[in-house]
C-alpha cells in the first residue's frame, strides 16, 4: 500500500494547427486521432481511486509531498485533492511546515455539514483535520538520514511569488540533504519563450501595487502606487524554472505550464458574462489538453490543473516528459482580429444538471484520464 506524506511549505507569498488531435468528446469513438473520456464520477471517487486503480503501477512508495503556496486558489485545491487521496487503509501524514494549512480554516468550516465540506474541499473533514501544523523543525539535520524522496509542488499563481518561494527554499538548505534526490513539480506558464509576442507581452508587464480604495462594501486597488513595480509574471516564472533546476537538478524537475487561470477561484470581471448565462469555466470547459513544451496559448481550469499537479507528483518517476503545457481552452492570436478560440466547449449533454449557484459543479478530471494524457502529450 502506498504511503503518502504531504508537507506544506508556506512562503511569501506553434499555434495549434491540428487541435482535433487532442479534442476529447464523450460522443466520439476511440480512434488513433480522437479518444473518448468519461467523467461520470464523484469527487470522492475521483480522489481515492488512485489507491485502488493505480497503486500497483506506482513505482515510488512512501512519497512525501511538500506543498509550496497552499494559500493560493490552485494551492488550496492541490492540498484538498492530496488529502483526499487517503483512506482507512493507509497512514498518510499531512502537515504544514510553516504557517497555517488555511487562514481562518476553523471559522470557515464551522457548522459546515460533511457533504458540503467534501464538495468544497475535495476531501472529508477527517482527512482535512489530519493536515497538522508544527514549528519549522524541518532542517538539514532532521532530513539528513532520510531515505525517502520528498516531492515539492510549487503552486503560486504569481511568477514573482513563485520565484521568492524558490529562493526561500534554497536558503533553507534542506533539498537533497537526505540519502535520495528530492523532486520538484513546478507550476509555470505558457509563453515563457514568446514574451515579446501577443498576448504574452501584455501578460508579462510588471505589476504595480496600489493603495486600496473603499467604494461602498467593495475595496478596490485603484489608489496611488505603492513601492516599485513587481517583476512580470512570465519573467518571474522563467527565473523560478532556472532556480528549480539549480536546486533540484534538471532531471528532478517537471515543469507544468498553465494558460491564464480560470474557475475554482475568485470571480474575475472577465467571467461575469459567463456567469450570467450559467456557463462558467468549471462547467463549460471540462476537457483537458496536454502538450509537450511551451508552444501553445489559452486558458486553464484550476481544478483540473490541481489534479494534474498532484498526479505528476504521485508518479514522478513514471513520466518521461519534464516540460508540459496543460490547457482547458486552446487559443491563438491573429493580427488585427485578436484572440480566436480553437477548441470547442464541452458538449451540452455533459453540461446538463450543474448549477454553480447551488454548488453542483463538475468533479475533477479522472486520474486515469490524466495518466493517459501525461503519457501521450501532443
Amino acid at each position: 500500500m502506498t504511503t503518502t506524506t504531504i508537507k506544506t511549505l508556506n512562503t511569501l507569498n506553434h499555434s495549434c494547427s491540428s487541435y482535433d488531435d487532442v479534442v476529447f468528446r464523450r460522443s466520439q469513438k476511440l480512434s488513433s486521432r480522437k479518444r473518448r473520456i468519461s467523467r461520470s464520477f464523484t469527487p470522492r471517487a475521483s480522489s481515492s481511486s488512485s489507491s485502488s486503480s493505480s497503486s500497483s503501477d506506482e513505482k515510488e512508495k512512501n512519497v512525501n509531498i511538500a506543498l509550496v503556496g497552499q494559500e493560493t486558489s490552485t494551492g488550496k485545491l492541490v492540498m484538498g485533492l492530496s488529502a483526499g487521496r487517503g483512506n482507512n487503509n493507509n497512514n498518510n501524514t499531512i502537515s504544514v511546515v510553516f504557517g497555517e494549512k488555511m487562514e481562518n480554516s476553523e471559522t470557515m468550516t464551522e457548522g459546515m455539514d460533511a457533504q458540503t465540506f467534501e464538495k468544497r474541499f475535495y476531501c472529508t473533514k477527517e482527512q482535512f483535520a489530519k493536515i497538522s501544523t508544527f514549528a519549522s523543525e524541518r532542517s538539514a539535520s532532521t532530513v539528513s538520514a532520510s531515505s525517502t524522496t520528498t516531492t515539492y509542488i510549487f503552486c503560486h499563481e504569481s511568477g514573482a511569488k513563485q520565484m521568492k518561494a524558490m529562493k526561500d527554499l534554497k536558503a533553507m538548505k534542506i533539498v537533497n540533504s537526505g540519502e535520495v534526490d528530492d523532486k520538484c513539480v513546478l507550476l509555470s506558464r505558457v509563453g515563457i519563450n514568446r514574451k515579446e509576442k501577443a498576448p504574452f507581452k501584455t501578460q508579462n508587464e510588471p505589476y504595480q501595487q496600489r493603495e486600496t480604495v473603499q467604494i461602498g462594501q467593495i475595496a478596490l486597488p485603484i489608489g496611488n502606487a505603492v513601492g516599485e513595480p513587481i517583476i512580470g509574471t512570465l519573467d518571474g516564472y522563467e527565473q523560478s524554472e532556472e532556480f528549480a533546476k539549480e536546486i533540484f537538478g534538471a532531471e528532478n524537475v517537471t515543469v507544468v505550464r498553465s494558460g491564464e487561470l480560470r474557475g475554482n477561484g475568485p470571480l474575475l470581471l472577465a467571467d461575469l458574462s459567463a456567469r450570467l448565462v450559467d456557463n462558467m469555466y468549471d462547467v463549460k470547459f471540462q476537457d483537458l489538453y496536454v502538450f509537450q513544451g511551451d508552444s501553445q496559448q489559452g486558458y486553464t481550469k484550476r481544478l483540473n490543473l490541481a489534479q494534474t499537479l498532484v498526479r505528476v507528483a504521485e508518479n514522478f518517476s513514471s513520466s518521461a516528459n519534464r516540460d508540459i503545457s496543460v490547457l482547458s481552452v486552446i487559443c491563438k492570436t491573429v493580427p488585427i482580429v485578436g484572440e480566436q478560440t480553437l477548441s470547442q466547449p464541452t458538449d451540452r449533454e455533459r453540461r446538463k444538471g450543474y448549477d454553480m449557484s447551488k454548488g453542483i459543479a463538475p468533479s475533477p478530471i479522472d486520474i486515469n484520464t490524466v495518466d493517459s494524457l501525461l503519457a501521450n502529450p501532443k
